[in-house]
């Protein structure tokens, strides 16, 4: 009987929305996917691999400008007024704001003490915090849509993005021949639409309070300072591998490396799109502090790991046939990244199941300390295993770094707020 209730839980709530969250995260996490044919044959490796840099510094600059605020709506949605949350949704903007015009500062004195750019052009460099404010502003209405469960609009929002920057990509790098700068250009014009669209959306819904309260401003730093070095340690496990084999190997290298580890990246597609559904799933369950909803998040945790380590293998058969279909003959070798790179998506899946106990209890500190530290080991282990085994040890690396990420944040979060994971019965 319990297993029965178990199962209505997960399908009427957990599971609802998200074929549309599924299919919204396929169409817009798909654009480097569709883009391969054209990319890999309109840009050189080496261009391809400039590319992928500048995209590295865009996700590098999004933690430092975003500090993973969009928690903070989250955690308060269900729980306080809508009132509350909509002066909350003006505080962070005004945060994202002032941290926006730091994150500008820093690059320009980074520039003035000459730093490298890595082949890229100082303007793209300053375009850095305006992309990344936008993106908050995209992800804060985005977590008010999916907490009110409205997934056909969010998918609307998701979709409109990917329709304006797949169009001007193909637009400017195929008619106009702009290069790696084509491809930019797009991401840059479609962040900033979808962002001004997002303002006035938040606006019209009802979630925007101009109201400046700066015991909420205190809360938000309070929660969020401490994700800074969290989001930052997932960046550098993420893409700092790139940095090591453009100054290790090659930027021709890094195209290759990079085209095999989108296709290891077709894991979080269904990651991402599972956790647009669990997490609101999962605060709404804790907070009612109910025995048997903790019982049913754990069976459902053990359930949902099983499941991303055989997509993993899914997909490693499937990248098999499908990446040389898609790109052009000098990538197709970066396919002995996939498997590695899959494997460590999957873990990656499964923390992202344990990461909101401290959020829940309002400790957040413990995951930047731990984060970092894998991100530390990654940096460590990029610089010993590409040194023995060439790109390949990158995406080992990035393996060794989520299996650590993982289980750490597993077992913090379980000190922090015991769950009956060893309950089998």
């Amino acid at each position: 009987m319990f297993d029965n209730l178990f199962l209505k839980k997960l399908r009427d709530k957990l599971f609802k929305g998200f074929a549309i969250y599924l299919g919204s995260s396929i169409i817009n996490k798909a654009i480097p996917f569709l883009l391969l044919p054209i990319l890999t044959r309109y840009l050189s490796t080496e261009e391809y691999g400039i590319l992928a840099i500048y995209q590295v510094m865009i996700s590098f600059g999004m933690p430092i400008v975003g500090m993973n605020m969009q928690n903070n709506i989250t955690r308060n949605f269900f729980s306080k007024s809508k009132e509350f949350v909509a002066r909350m949704v003006f505080n962070l903007l005004v945060v994202l704001t002032v941290s926006s015009a730091l994150f500008f500062l820093l690059i320009t004195v980074y520039l003035l003490l000459g730093g490298t750019q890595f082949s890229i052009p100082e303007r793209w460099l300053y375009l850095l915090p305006i992309i990344a404010f936008m993106n908050m502003v995209n992800s804060f209405n985005l977590t008010i849509l999916r907490n009110r469960k409205r997934a056909a609009e969010y998918g609307g929002f998701e979709i409109s993005r990917t329709i304006v920057d797949l169009s001007l990509t193909i637009l400017l790098i195929v008619v106009y021949a702009f290069g790696w700068e084509g491809r930019a250009t797009g991401i840059l014009i479609g962040t900033m639409f979808i962002g001004i669209v997002s303002v006035y959306r938040i606006w019209q819904n009802g979630y925007l309070l101009f109201e400046f309260d700066t015991a909420q401003v205190k809360e938000i730093l309070k929660i969020s300072l401490p994700l800074i070095p969290h989001a930052l340690g997932g960046v550098i496990i993420t893409l700092g591998d790139r940095i090591f084999i453009d100054q290790m190997v090659s930027t021709s290298a890094v195209g290759i490396y990079t085209v095999g580890y989108q296709f290891g990246m077709i894991m979080t597609l269904i990651v991402m799109a599972f956790n647009k559904t669990w997490s609101p799933w999962m605060y709404e369950l804790l907070s009612e502090e109910k025995e048997e909803d903790k019982i049913t998040i754990v069976k459902a945790t053990y359930l949902v790991s099983g499941g991303f380590i055989v997509l993993a293998l899914i997909v490693t058969g499937i990248s098999y046939y499908l990446l040389p279909f898609m790109t052009a003959e000098e990538y197709h070798s970066g396919f002995i990244y996939v498997i590695w790179i899959a494997m460590g998506y999957a873990l990656n899946g499964m923390y992202t199941l344990v990461f909101p106990y401290g959020v829940h209890v309002g400790k957040t500190s413990y995951l930047g300390i731990t984060t970092f530290s894998a991100a530390i080991i990654n940096l460590v282990a990029n610089y010993y295993l590409i040194g023995i085994n060439g790109p390949l040890g990158a995406a080992q690396a990035t393996l060794i770094s989520y299996a650590i990420m993982f289980g750490s944040v597993w077992w913090y979060s379980n000190r922090l707020y015991p769950m009956p994971w060893f309950n089998f019965k």
